[in-house]
């Protein structure tokens, strides 16, 4: 429908509406006078010429509260409150002319009381109606199309509104039929006709006597050990389970579906994290942002999050054209009116970058490209370190020489305590920025270190090569049962990483709260459940033992650190302490004579001599 045609429809609707309920009011008033209008004679003349400009006054103060520019088919509690509102204040003008003027501009006190009423009345259940004329269009139009009778977990807010949702589309292909939940002292209601059959516990044999298709977990305040316990219920007894998606992907993404099946990042999810918006808006709008790594897990998704802030200018770079393409299309799909540049180069080639950082003039920089593969870097610890330090370091230096605004080094908790060549390298790398400041050289650039551990989903991530062998029916390999990680999700870790990077502050390391430590063999464990396997049972868990350069646990601080609070919770600002000039030049000058030896030092040598570096 047209928005003139709607605005035509609503004004003849509510026009005679306002019509039938004012002379309704009359006629309640008066008990129905046994002449033909049943109005006393002495109103004959004075109920319509009153009527004349009361009605489009009435109209006049609907359209100006946004009666006319709504959806007509679309009517919830929201829409009847500013109704109701809009012909309240309507009744509350008129009664007071009538109190100062009594009864010679307007009707009688109670004819507006009952008009109110009337109006009000008649008004939503025009509303209402047209709503339910539109469900059932819909029903009509998917007959023949068997809808999934859905069970929801949770009676909340959450659990309601999917429910009205379900019941308003659907073409959504799913019929709310049965509610549970946590408390069994709701057993035996209804929410919106719906009845609430019992407990969690109760599901499987609801689910069999009720016919149902899935049961969609509606409770987003949920722990990750109650999805856990609910998961582990459900899949047991091989029933579907589904959650809602987060209301921050549905608002970013308006064509995911409604619900979705449980994820690993269910099991870890944590408070949802707020961000300074304001603060980040004003480091990154307008200003021209380089991303290195753009391909990559992290660098992708900063590069995502950064488009939607409106920066004058951002650069996407990657030295691999394939993933990079896939970055580049992510943000063009789902953000417009962005000012995109795709760059495909090789960090190592100083003359490249020096040309590119001239004629790009970023004010930002965010380094995410690094080689993060453990197993892969201990067999290649001179590739780690070529890519991991020395890059890391030229790359500074040729943003201070290009008067970048600031720079900001991604890190990872292997670089705390490393007993392998990537942490190593990473460490290496947050000492060579300290250095290039401690030396005097960090001139206008504000230099920032963040170092978080595992994200969940990431291109170095344990979770894929379990999914894959899950679904091929393998064994899932562990490498030991205590060993624990830190987790935390993609978009979770960039959000924070863009906010300790605007923090004002001088040259900082930044660390990310990161939870607590998972065991990676309950995580195992959670994702065969969650495929509806039993560990064990249907796919074996095999233990291989520790690798080397691993450890059981990781840290993401140092023993000596000293930690300070920032002005968001889960951020920390590790106090770092400052070499003098000649110590600082010596440290960098040793990274360099080590990168000029690389490739004539005996592998023994560049060992001893890479954790040497790391490690004083």
């Amino acid at each position: 429908m047209s928005p003139q045609l709607r605005v035509v429809s609503l004004i003849l609707l509510y026009g005679l509406i306002a019509c039938l309920s004012y002379w309704g009011a009359w006629l309640l008033r008066f008990g129905f006078y046994p002449d033909l209008s049943g109005i006393p004679e002495n109103f004959q003349t004075l109920w319509w010429q009153q009527g004349v400009y009361l009605l489009p006054l009435k109209l006049a103060l609907l359209y100006a509260s946004g009666q006319f520019s709504g959806f007509i088919r679309f009517f919830r509690f929201p829409d009847a409150v500013r109704l109701a509102g809009a012909s309240g204040l309507f009744s509350f003008v008129c009664l007071v002319v009538w109190y100062f003027t009594s009864i010679r501009f307007v009707p009688p006190a109670l004819v507006l009381a009952a008009d109110f009423l009337l109006f009000t009345f008649f008004a939503m259940s025009a509303r209402v109606g047209i709503r339910l004329i539109d469900e059932w269009r819909q029903s009509s139009s998917t007959a023949g199309k068997k809808a999934d009778r859905v069970g929801i977990i949770g009676v909340g807010e959450t659990g309601s509104s999917l429910a009205a949702e379900l019941s308003a589309q659907p073409a959504l292909g799913m019929r709310p039929v049965a509610f549970f939940d946590v408390n069994p002292d709701n057993q035996g209601r209804t929410l919106h006709g719906i009845p609430v059959l019992g407990v969690l516990e109760d599901i499987p044999s609801y689910y069999q006597s009720h016919d149902l298709d899935k049961i969609v977990l509606a409770m987003p305040n949920a722990s990750p050990e109650e999805i856990r316990q609910i998961t582990v219920l459900l899949k047991s007894a091989k029933i579907p389970l589904e959650t809602i998606a987060p209301l921050g992907q549905r608002l970013s993404n308006p064509d995911l579906k409604q619900t979705r099946e449980v994820k690993i990042e269910d099991l870890l999810y944590r408070e949802p994290i707020a961000l300074d918006e304001e603060k980040l808006s004003q480091f990154i709008k307008g200003h021209r942002v380089l991303v290195t790594g753009a391909g990559g897990s992290i660098g992708s998704e900063l590069a995502f999050q950064i488009a939607g802030m409106e920066p004058a200018e951002l650069i996407m770079l990657d030295r691999s054209e394939g993933a990079l393409f896939e970055a580049e299309q992510r943000v063009l799909q789902s953000i417009e009116n962005t000012s995109l540049q795709v760059e495909v180069a090789d960090l190592r080639d100083d003359e490249v970058i020096d040309t590119l950082l001239g004629r790009c003039k970023p004010n930002v920089i965010f380094h995410a490209a690094a080689h993060k593969h453990v197993g892969m870097m201990e067999r290649q610890p001179r590739e780690s370190f070529a890519n991991n330090t020395v890059v890391t370091m030229r790359f500074a230096e040729k943003a201070l020489a290009h008067g970048v605004k600031a720079f900001c080094l991604i890190s990872t908790d292997k670089a705390v305590e490393p007993t392998n060549a990537m942490g190593a390298t990473k460490r290496l790398a947050e000492k060579a920025v300290q250095a290039l400041v401690d030396s005097g050289q960090s001139g206008s650039t504000q230099f920032t270190v963040v170092r978080f551990g595992n994200v969940v989903g990431s291109s170095g991530s344990v979770i894929p090569i379990f999914e894959k062998q899950i679904e091929e029916r393998r064994p899932v390999t562990v490498t030991d049962p205590a060993m624990t990680r830190y987790f935390m999700t993609i978009p979770e870790a960039v959000g924070l990483v863009l906010q300790a990077t605007a923090f004002e502050s001088a040259a900082a390391l930044f660390t990310l709260e990161m939870g607590d430590p998972v065991r990676i063999d309950d995580m195992a464990r959670d994702l065969i459940r969650l495929k509806g396997l039993e560990p064990d049972v249907d796919i074996p868990i095999v233990y291989t033992g520790i690798r080397p350069g691993e450890k059981l646990d990781e840290s993401i601080h140092y023993p000596m650190e000293q930690l300070e609070a920032t002005d968001h919770p889960k951020i920390v600002r590790v106090g770092l302490v400052s070499q003098d000039r000649d110590e600082a030049d010596a440290f960098l000058s040793e990274i360099s004579h080590l990168f000029e030896n690389l490739c004539v030092m005996p592998d023994a040598d560049f060992r001893d001599r890479l954790f040497r570096l790391a490690n004083t």
